[in-house]
């Protein structure tokens, strides 16, 4: 039979303390994990994320040369939100959810990516910023960009996407800037766009575009850039605070009077198009640096209210007519050429010139007959002036451009048409 003190000698041995002990570390140590378990779990990336940037390396790759996806490794211990190129996250609760996303180099030059665009981008539920860079994307642009509701830039440089530009795009209410220039999409504009409250940056050119520029006058758009489609139909109203305007290379017509109240314009191109009436006075008036109205058919006598101080105005290749108004002389770059100015050539054209602050004047193929002061006129050599097929004799120094190629003079029976009161060839 048992010591009674038996039990209480073994309690007391030491390697039941030594049991006891490690008891109690592993008990702290559970309770320790316990606690810093939020902190852990606040680092990872949320799964419908890392499904979407999985399914984005599924479906894109590195053109040859490229290495954009050499950090897109998917393992245990990597923190895509650290790790991962182009990738930029923000802590939401308990999980870091991807904030901005750049596909592709950031370096021009560069070899950029090729594939195509997931349906599942529509996932970022927090996105803000999706920038992707030149290179061979093909296919379309997912209806689900249209779910992106934190989103407010949407750059797509130039790729080979076809197809339309997603309806869903209206939905973007925080949208600011949409950019996707130089691909190959294909039809209308979506009238929504020009219901988006914050949408400052419009830049849809280089594409194959067609109908109507819609309504955009209740947007507060800073710059509207759709040259090089094939829009048509007229000018809509404009908001004013628009600085920058591009529709070149269209099939836009009618008058062009929606741009009378853009007063902070700074950069004007309607060239190339098919607009018709006379040019508003005030335009001479706005804080450009470049008027760009030429290869239209504008028609009547230009009206410039004041001196000019636009760096270059291009009004050739219209329909313009009477005199050349002395006010343009503020110009650096001058393109009166391919209309029907009849007249002198105002004095103030050669003192600028002479001066070099007017450093190129064209004014071939119109019906002008008298050089003016430009006939004796010394001209530094750094000016240029193109006075060729007019109703006169060219002074020695009106040196054309190597592809102006055309008589010296205009016929006789032409220039008497002219001043009858009807020129035109």
């Amino acid at each position: 039979m048992a010591s009674p003190n038996y039990a209480e000698r073994r309690r007391s041995h030491p390697k039941s303390r030594r049991q006891s002990a490690l008891a109690v570390v592993v008990v702290l140590a559970i309770v320790s994990a316990s606690l810093l378990l939020p902190v852990a779990h606040a680092q990872l990336l949320h799964p419908i994320d890392m499904l979407t940037l999985r399914s984005i390396k599924a479906t894109m790759n590195d053109l040859p040369g490229g290495s954009f996806f050499s950090t897109w490794v998917f393992a245990l211990r990597i923190n895509p939100c650290q790790s991962f190129a182009g990738l930029q996250c923000v802590k939401v609760g308990s999980f870091n959810r991807v904030s901005s996303l750049s596909l592709g180099p950031p370096t021009a030059g560069l070899p950029g990516l090729s594939g195509s665009l997931p349906h599942s981008l529509g996932d970022l539920f927090y996105l803000q910023t999706l920038t992707i860079s030149s290179g061979a994307l093909r296919g379309s642009i997912p209806d689900s960009i249209g779910n992106l509701q934190n989103l407010r830039t949407f750059s797509l440089s130039p790729n080979y996407l076809s197809g339309p530009i997603p309806t869903s795009f209206a939905n973007l209410h925080n949208l600011e800037t949409l950019q996707i220039r130089k691909n190959l999409l294909e039809g209308q504009i979506p009238p929504g766009i020009g219901n988006l409250a914050s949408l400052k940056v419009l830049v849809l050119s280089e594409n194959r575009l067609y109908g109507p520029v819609p309504e955009l006058s209740q947007t507060p758009l800073m710059h509207l850039d759709v040259r090089n489609n094939d829009l048509s139909g007229g000018l809509p109203p404009l908001p004013c605070s628009l600085q920058y305007l591009s529709v070149t290379r269209n099939q836009l017509s009618g008058p062009i009077n929606a741009v009378e109240p853009l007063t902070s314009l700074s950069y004007l191109d309607l060239s190339y198009n098919e607009f018709t009436g006379s040019i508003p006075s005030a335009v001479f008036e706005f804080p450009l640096s470049f008027l760009l109205l030429n290869h239209n058919q504008l028609r009547g006598a230009v009206s410039v209210p004041a001196e000019v101080t636009i760096s270059v105005v291009d009004l050739s290749h219209n329909k313009l007519q009477g005199t050349i108004s002395p006010y343009l002389a503020g110009t650096q770059s001058l393109f009166l050429n391919n209309n029907l100015f009849v007249g002198t050539v105002p004095q103030d054209f050669a003192n600028k010139m002479q001066e070099a602050t007017l450093q190129s004047l064209y004014l071939q193929h119109n019906y002008l007959t008298n050089s003016g002061a430009l006939a004796n006129a010394a001209l530094p050599p750094s000016v240029a002036v193109c006075l060729q097929y007019n109703c006169l004799v060219p002074p020695p120094q009106s040196l054309c451009p190597p592809n102006v190629d055309m008589p010296v003079s205009r016929p006789d029976y032409q220039c008497l048409k002219a001043s009858s009161g009807s020129p035109g060839d």
